[in-house]
């Protein structure tokens, strides 16, 4: 059951909602319809005008590759983070001023030419004929761009930029630094008919407007790629600059590597020169041995001497270059001086663990010298690296010294070795002692020299073969369709507009107004049912009711004359008893009132009077709106003797009775003189006698009083009356006697009550009034010049 009546309700809503569209909104489909035609119109207009903007897409792969030993212990130990922080770096890195500028400077962007339109210009990046190449751009200020008309004067090699010719192929000096302006290489450019200008700006400008065009984002969280896109209104210039970027970033990551490289080159070539004079000394000192001393072979004891004792200094030689890069480490990690950027060698050391550590060192410091370049010295991303070198520093400090105590260790014990075999020489001749010393000497030295010349050739191979860390997947590419402005969208937004804008409008009339304008506000209002309504009649004829007359007016008071057997009164089909009228049992009187004066009460009462009539059916109408009477008027009858005669005894009924000419069946009881104390005169008990005559006489009743919201004749009035007609008219009544008249119906005062919806105005084009509703009747009366003038009417009547 519930359910039941959910559904219900829902579907309630739903019908509401659309009868609210077709009431409110729909008979003014013309001014919707011109709304949007203007709005597409200004739509397509801004479409035709507006430079359209290209999207240029590339996809970077980052390398992410992890050499050496596992590490992971390490790497969770110092904190440092994984491949999403690095792609987090890269991003900041392709998004930094450095390298903006660096595009703007290959690109030579400076001078931008454009092609003079009748309403935009369109930028000649290809289709200038001449390009601008400016050697000295700090020259150019830095904050302020200059816009200038430019001739190309090719007969006479020249360009014309304001006011100042410059040559063709010189370097001319401006008042942007010094200049050299040559034509577009290939095909000549058409330059007919064409009026150039010619935009500079700064390197400061023009960066932060790449920069705000640029968009850098990884394709997923756990991958390494980065996608870059690049908003421009020149696709191929968005597509130069992007792979621009991508080639400069790229050669800043083989920069790095080619650093480090440089530097350990360097300390392998220092360390070789010392070498190479230490091992022409031993040279010489054997060459002038073996003269002096006239050596030709040595013993078997000799050679296994040598062999032994070379072999452990070698190991102690190379125990002291261990040191000694162990004091170069320590003098790295302990001693660096800010700005300092050579970084130490590693040569001769096997511990892994020491490598990695200073190879994360190194890496840590370049991430610092490169952010450094490029943020603020409070970004988060230094903060990060400086705890990362914070915490590498003592691992490798005390790595080193570990690594010392060991060496040391090892030295001992070779040369406690080495006083072993220097024993056993006791019994070798001092000759052949001597020369294997000084022969020892030249071996170790020799040693030396070679492996030094090995590293030295490995660095300068991997020099040569440095690669970036990334690769491009997907090169610059525009899309073929501008993503602004978007014709859909502008379309769509249009229509949406025009059709909002007169919706705003007609609601905002509706909200503004203070009277009522529609029945669904009367619906809202109040619970009355509501009987008839009545349009405006554009004549404005007191009688729009006849035998014969066809109008929409008329017949809305034939429709309301039928709806009367529903409130209860049935004398339309009654029979006339033997003295020719209908029994007194029947319910015949009715009453009609309003909440204010100028609702039009007495029009709805003198033609629904005459409606009756017009069916043979006797009719009273009593004028008992006694302090401003109508009726009278409008049937043009002497409005004296009449009720208020009666009621103060001077009058009797035959004589107030007056019938309406030419209408048979209609009779008046005009008002008589305006009395002072009308609602006294209600009371004296006259009126209940003047009642039951006429409820036996007439067939009908119709007592018009005088507004409810004013006086409470009606209210004293309604005793009599079996139904109550209340009149409320379009655009007249106020809204806030709707509440009033829902009280009126329930508390019952006025009886059985029920509205007349009067005077309603066309509204919109689908129909005549709030509601929409016509009439099919060919035969209905109704001028062409009229309908042309209620169509207009309608349509502006908001």
């Amino acid at each position: 059951m519930q359910h039941s009546n959910r559904r219900a309700q829902q579907q309630e809503e739903q019908v509401d909602l659309m009868a609210l569209i077709r009431q409110r909104y729909l008979p003014y489909w013309p001014l919707f319809l011109l709304s949007v035609i203007i709005a597409l119109t200004i739509a397509f207009v801004y479409l035709r005008y507006t430079t359209p903007v290209y999207y240029v897409s590339a996809t970077l792969l980052v390398k992410d590759e992890k050499t050496g030993i596992d590490e992971a212990d390490i790497l969770q130990s110092l904190n440092i983070g994984g491949s999403k922080k690095v792609i987090d770096n890269e991003i900041e890195i392709i998004k930094s001023r450095t390298l903006a500028r660096a595009v703007i400077r290959n690109l030579n962007l400076f001078a931008e030419v454009s092609v003079k339109g009748k309403v935009r210009d369109i930028v000649a990046y290809d289709a200038s004929p001449v390009r601008f190449k400016f050697l000295e751009p700090d020259s150019i200020k830095p904050m302020a761009y200059t816009i200038l008309p430019m001739v190309y004067d090719a007969p006479h090699q020249r360009v014309i930029l304001g006011k100042k010719a410059y040559p063709l192929y010189d370097t001319v000096s401006t008042q942007w630094g010094k200049m050299v302006i040559t034509p577009k290489p290939g095909k000549p450019v058409d330059i007919t008919g064409k009026i150039y200008t010619v935009r500079i700006a700064g390197e400061k400008i023009l960066a932060g407007l790449l920069q705000s065009s640029l968009k850098v984002d990884p394709t997923t969280k756990a991958g390494t790629i980065i996608s870059l896109g690049y908003s421009d209104e020149v696709p191929e210039r968005g597509e130069d600059i992007l792979n621009e970027l991508v080639r400069v970033y790229n050669n800043a990551s083989i920069e790095d590597k080619n650093r480090t490289s440089s530097n350990t080159m360097a300390f392998v070539d220092d360390r070789l020169r010392i070498v190479n004079q230490e091992l022409s000394q031993v040279e010489s000192q054997v060459a002038t041995f073996k003269k002096q001393q006239g050596i030709v072979d040595i013993s078997e004891q000799s050679k296994l001497f040598l062999e032994s004792v070379s072999e452990n200094d070698r190991k102690l030689a190379e125990s002291n270059m261990q040191l000694s890069v162990l004091d170069s480490i320590e003098h790295y990690v302990a001693g660096r001086k800010e700005g300092e950027s050579t970084v130490p060698a590693t040569l001769g050391l096997s511990d892994p663990v020491m490598l990695e550590l200073v190879s994360k060192l190194s890496e840590t410091e370049l991430q610092l010298e490169r952010l450094r370049k490029t943020t603020g010295e409070n970004s988060p991303l230094l903060e990060s690296l400086r705890r990362q070198e914070a915490q590498l520093k003592p691992a490798i400090l005390q790595n080193v010294r570990n690594l010392r105590s060991n060496t040391l260790a090892g030295q001992a014990r070779l040369q406690m070795e080495n006083s072993r075999y220097n024993g056993m020489l006791r019994g070798v001749p001092e000759k052949e002692k001597a020369f294997v010393e000084v022969s020892r000497q030249q071996e170790i030295k020799n040693n030396i020299y070679t492996f030094l010349l090995q590293k030295r050739e490995e660095t300068a191979v991997a020099s040569a073969a440095a690669v970036s860390d990334s690769r491009i997947v997907d090169a610059a590419e525009a899309l073929a369709i501008p993503i602004s402005p978007k014709k859909p969208l502008v379309l769509a937004i249009a229509v949406f507009a025009g059709l909002a804008f007169i919706a705003a409008l007609i609601t905002l009339r509706d909200m503004m107004k203070r009277e009522v304008t529609s029945r669904a506000e009367i619906e809202k209002a109040t619970q009355a049912p509501i009987l008839a309504e009545i349009l405006q009649d554009v004549n404005k004829q007191p009688i729009v009711i006849a035998e014969g007359k066809r109008s929409y007016v008329a017949e809305q008071f034939r429709t309301l004359r039928t709806a009367l057997s529903y409130i209860g009164l049935n004398n339309l089909n009654g029979s006339l008893n033997g003295n020719g009228t209908n029994g007194s049992s029947h319910r015949k009187t009715l009453l009609v009132t309003s909440s204010i004066s100028g609702e039009g009460k007495s029009f709805v009462s003198v033609n629904l009077a005459t409606s009756l009539s017009l069916v043979k059916k006797k009719v009273a109408l009593l004028e008992f709106d006694l302090r401003k009477p109508q009726i009278s008027k409008m049937l043009g009858v002497s409005r004296e003797p009449g009720i208020s005669n009666y009621l103060v005894g001077q009058a009797e009924i035959a004589s107030i009775l007056q019938p309406v000419p030419g209408n048979e069946y209609l009779f008046i009881l005009p008002a008589g003189a305006i009395p002072p104390n009308p609602t006294e005169l209600i009371l004296n008990g006259q009126l209940e006698k003047l009642i039951t005559n006429l409820k036996a006489r007439f067939d009908y009743v119709i007592i018009d009083t005088a507004p409810v919201g004013l006086v409470t004749d009606a209210r004293l009035l309604a005793t009599y009356a079996d139904a109550t007609l209340y009149v409320v008219r379009h655009q007249v009544t106020p809204k806030l006697y709707l509440k009033m008249v829902n009280e009126l119906y329930q508390s019952k005062e006025l009886g059985n009550l029920n509205l007349v919806f009067n005077g309603i105005q066309p509204r919109g084009v689908t129909g005549y009034g709030p509601n929409g509703y016509g009439y099919g009747y060919g035969y209905i009366e109704d001028a062409k010049g009229t309908r042309r003038k209620q169509f207009l009417k309608g349509i502006f009547n908001i």
